[in-house]
């Protein structure tokens, strides 16, 4: 039996990202989407729904990219990573066969095209309440803003959203799905916190219900969920496995460092629970097991408890691993490590790169991304501006969750203005 040929993405100009032409995010409960999670949003409604994937917006990137341009402030996060020599998300997909939309076979200029890639934020249902995370992906952080009221102050803004446009659209996303599902060969699945989500329970009986033996399904977790609750949809995901419904599962886990100072940062995380599960996760060979972390001023240097822990359990198993930091489109800038300047976590940085594998083609890039974080990192002067709204944040989240950052990150406090 021949393998199949793998088949690159074909558009060969300097800021050409198969993300524009290959994958599309929706964020249901806001009612917005963008051509990949770092990106800027574009209303998501009922009338346009179903041109989602190729909307004016997009199309005008794709355009751009064509010309060899970057998009008009679109895509900024990976611009800034590659202006300093780093490896970005753009980059890192070009390497990656396949996942290459139909239409480019025949004509490679094409902007009109059919997604392979759709990530999907269902609802903002979660358990956690992470810093750096918003209303719209955490009820936790919607509930908080609620009780506590509005706050803005410094350039710091926290207000509670009313909108869920999820309801609507949900019905419409099952609709797209009954026609496109084969097309697809990825479909991520964020929220909130999936396992919690009623929708994720009716999407995942209506995949049981199709067949795709070419599509990956990739739950992002932050793995605060019952023990018993986890290992029953894992179950069923074995059931569409073995009766080649899908190609694969995909977990991707969410967690940035050790310590208390992750559960400080990912307010209601409890690290004996997310071990517990993540290490029954390990014994399931089948699953493709991955590790997200979100790089900021607080996660960066407990990072490497994290990195020794991950290396003692990949002598049992491969563990992938992705990064992400605050960006203009998703996440507060405040929290991104570099506002402190190139110098402060530079021994961090060094115990990272150390601890970091460069064995098989995944680790090589892992390592490679981390280096261009680093890099934007070193390159950096320190902006006062952004500390000024990181305290400010960081003392009315304590004021509301009678926490103290101050005890966590003591080191910090030398930036106090």
């Amino acid at each position: 039996m021949m393998n199949k040929e793998k088949k690159f993405f074909p558009i060969n100009t300097e800021t050409a990202c198969k993300l524009k032409w290959s994958w599309s995010t929706l964020y249901l409960y806001s009612g917005v989407s963008s051509s990949c999670h770092r990106t800027t949003f574009h209303p998501l409604n009922k009338s346009n729904f179903f041109n989602f994937h190729n909307n004016e917006h997009v199309i005008k990137d794709r355009l751009h990219m064509l010309a060899g341009e970057w998009p008009e402030k679109n895509c900024s996060y990976c611009k800034e990573i590659e202006k300093v020599g780093g490896f970005s998300d753009r980059m890192q997909h070009l390497a990656i066969p396949d996942q290459v939309p139909a239409e480019l076979e025949n004509d490679p200029t094409s902007v009109i095209v059919s997604p392979r890639i759709l990530e999907v934020f269902l609802n903002n249902v979660c358990n956690l309440g992470c810093l750096y995370c918003s209303p719209s992906n955490s009820s936790v952080i919607n509930y908080e803003h609620i009780k506590f009221g509005d706050f803005d102050k410094n350039g710091i803004t926290l207000k509670s959203i009313a909108q869920d446009s999820s309801t609507e659209l949900f019905p419409l996303l099952l609709d797209w799905l009954g026609k496109n599902y084969s097309s697809l060969e990825r479909l991520s699945i964020l929220g909130g916190e999936p396992f919690f989500q009623k929708e994720f329970v009716v999407l995942l009986d209506f995949l049981s219900q199709q067949k795709n033996s070419n599509c990956e399904i990739n739950i992002v977790t932050n793995l605060m969920v019952p023990h018993q609750m986890l290992k029953k949809f894992i179950a069923q995901f074995r059931t569409m496995l073995v009766a080649k419904k899908i190609k694969r599962l995909d977990i991707t886990c969410s967690i940035d460092c050790f310590g208390p100072q992750q559960e400080y940062v990912r307010s209601g995380l409890d690290l004996e629970q997310w071990k517990k599960n993540f290490e029954y996760l390990i014994d399931q060979p089948w699953i493709k097991l991955n590790i997200n972390q979100v790089i900021t001023v607080l996660t960066i240097r407990t990072m490497p408890e994290l990195l020794e822990y991950l290396n003692e359990q990949r002598k049992k198993r491969k563990i992938g691993q992705y990064f992400t930091t605050p960006s203009a489109q998703t996440g507060p800038t405040y929290m991104h490590p570099k506002i402190l300047g190139g110098k402060e976590f530079q021994e961090s940085f060094a115990k990272i790169l150390n601890l970091m594998k460069s064995e098989s083609e995944e680790e090589k890039t892992a390592l490679k991304y981390m280096q261009g974080i680093m890099s934007e990192c070193q390159f950096s002067v320190q902006n006062k501006e952004e500390i000024v709204k990181l305290f400010t944040f960081l003392d009315e989240k304590d004021r509301r969750r009678n926490t103290n950052w101050r005890v966590l990150f003591p080191w910090l406090e030398k930036y106090v203005v």
